[in-house]
């Protein structure tokens, strides 16, 4: 007994993250209600709004803390004022609900959060020690029951330093009976697609926290092309994995009560309030998105001539969100953030945690405007940049060209091997195209009379059996004209392609076939077959999926660029 005894305290050393913290609050209903309170938006809305739903909330973490620049180190936010966090304190109490306090790192200079605030003390052990001995000073002194982590932004470079540092601060939370928590950038996936996932191991941090939150929002954001903010199925997938790394009932699936109105690349942050009252100056009614995310979306013309794009996240949405939760029994959702949402956010919670069945299929058919004009779909234009472009084998190359307000990929393919080129989009449903609609680019040759055996494109994954693979869709380029040196139009309607998709496994060095989705769309490639030419260059510009064609205006068009 005595050997065993000291084991175990040698593996509580070794694994000091196997001792948790557990809440003294017990969850108001099935799905959780966790959220932040912001301090510095008009009229106090977002604690205004903690108030008065506090007897529905379950946590509330406080944005009471930013990271200075100059030192790296936690300091009180100004606009969180002692009395505001008085009335925080009171309503939270008065509802039983769990207070954290929540630190981040943005930084209002580049209106972005800033990894020079977090990377300095990641390196350095001393300043790491004073980081968190503020960070557990400021908690005893508000007397919340944990501390949520919101640093955002990092390199690839510092998953290891970020996992220690939440290890340690771990500890220290240990040691004064508080809770670690953390809120993560999404992926699906150990890796990641882009740095800030990186830079994040949910399996070692999930051994350290006691909350946690895959951020599944700014699924398009406000830098970016237009599009939902989040999706069920994306956040289906993150938490698919999620789970694997920590216990289901210490997380929370992120959601966003708000939305975007873009201008181009340019999203303005709006409320749900904003997106209603924009609809009715403008005279357009909100379409549902059913396909991929269920939210609400319109286009607008403003009084400058600007287009607009405004998508909203509603109660619809949420209950598809809320239903991720039940199935996978997680703790809730985590809303950014309290006062942008609208009074149905929380009478509809009070529907989902009425029950423990899947409200979303209980959903009745919602009759709403359907889109009386199906738009171009750009895919590279002069005014729209591919998201990312690549090339196979590593002696083909691809690089995009703007010269003169014109733009266009050039692809410099291996002509005596499989050779292909692809560049990446925004995921896009060309379902309803599928009747009228035609893939339309210009393309010109090197040389002239380059071939390709298959232009088109690619799919993305998804949750289904019959998603696991990025399928390709495609048709021989040779069908549809022959390259010369000159640039061409060239149409392909969209009812040419096939029903199914192939890909070939270069596990098994066999070729698979599968359904097809057209709602998932993320690629135009192209593929070159082995020939006696040692190497090709092609160009294409403006790829794009037109929602119509005429066959004789397109051939008007093709002998209007010959002459």
């Amino acid at each position: 007994m005595r050997k065993k005894l000291i084991w175990l305290l040698a593996l509580s050393l070794l694994m000091p993250s196997l001792v948790r913290a557990e809440s003294k609050y017990k969850k108001k209903g099935p799905v959780g209600i966790g959220g932040w309170v912001v301090y510095w938006d008009a009229n106090n809305a977002s604690l205004v709004s903690f108030e008065n739903h506090a007897d529905q909330t379950d946590r509330a973490y406080c944005e009471w803390y930013n990271l200075h620049i100059n030192d790296c180190m936690p300091h009180p936010v100004d606009s969180a004022t002692p009395a505001l966090k008085e009335r925080t304190k009171i309503a939270a109490k008065k509802n039983g609900v769990e207070l954290w306090m929540m630190v981040g790192n943005y930084n209002l200079a580049i209106n972005d959060h800033d990894k020079l605030m977090v990377e300095p003390f990641l390196y350095n052990a001393d300043m790491r020690a004073k980081h968190i001995d503020m960070l557990i000073n400021y908690a005893v002194q508000d007397g919340v029951q944990g501390i949520q982590i919101d640093y955002e932004n990092f390199l690839a470079k510092d998953k290891n330093p970020f996992s220690n540092f939440m290890a340690e601060l771990d500890k220290a939370c240990k040691a004064h009976g508080l809770m670690c928590g953390v809120a993560l950038p999404a992926k699906y996936d150990p890796e990641g697609t882009w740095d800030d996932p990186q830079s994040r191991d949910y399996k070692a941090i999930g051994r350290v926290t006691d909350q946690f939150v895959p951020m599944t929002y700014d699924y398009h954001w406000g830098t970016g092309t237009a599009g939902c903010v989040t999706s069920p199925e994306w956040s289906e997938r993150v938490v698919k994995y999620a789970v694997t790394t920590l216990d289901a009932d210490k997380m929370e699936v992120g959601y966003p009560t708000y939305g975007y109105d873009w201008v181009g690349k340019v999203g303005e942050t709006i409320t749900y309030k904003i997106f209603m009252d924009r609809a009715a100056k403008y005279h357009v009614t909100p379409i549902r998105d059913t396909v991929e995310s269920q939210e609400l979306y319109y286009d607008y013309t403003d009084e400058k001539g600007q287009a607009h794009e405004a998508w909203m996240p509603d109660a619809r949405s949420l209950e598809y969100q809320c239903d991720i939760v039940k199935k996978y029994h997680l703790y809730g959702i985590g809303i950014w953030m309290f006062g942008s949402e609208d009074e149905s956010f929380w009478t509809t919670m009070k529907k989902v945690n009425a029950t423990e069945k899947l409200t979303s299929l209980l959903l009745p058919e919602e009759t709403v405007a359907a889109p009386t004009k199906l738009k171009l779909v750009k895919f590279l234009t002069n005014d729209k940049e591919t998201g990312y472009q690549y090339a196979y084998p590593e002696t083909a190359k691809i690089a995009v060209v703007f010269k003169q307000n014109n733009r266009w990929i050039d692809i410099k393919l291996q002509g005596n091997a499989w050779s292909g080129a692809g560049m990446g989009v925004d995921k896009v449903n060309l379902q309803p195209y599928l009747a009228k609609g035609a893939l339309q680019f210009y393309i010109r040759g090197n040389k002239g009379g380059e071939t390709l055996s298959g232009v088109g494109f690619v799919m993305d994954t998804g949750l289904g059996n019959d998603e696991k693979i990025h399928y390709e869709n495609s048709v021989p380029l040779g069908n549809y004209c022959s390259v010369t040196t000159k640039w061409q139009l060239v149409t392909i309607p969209l009812s040419d392609f096939p029903s199914s998709g192939h890909h070939f496994d270069d596990r098994n060095g066999q070729a698979v076939t599968g359904p097809f989705k057209w709602s998932k769309v993320i690629e135009f490639d192209v593929d070159h077959a082995p020939s006696s030419d040692p190497d090709m260059e092609i160009q294409f510009s403006n790829v794009r999926v037109i929602p119509s064609y005429k066959a004789k205006l397109v051939q008007k068009e093709k002998e209007a660029m010959q002459q």
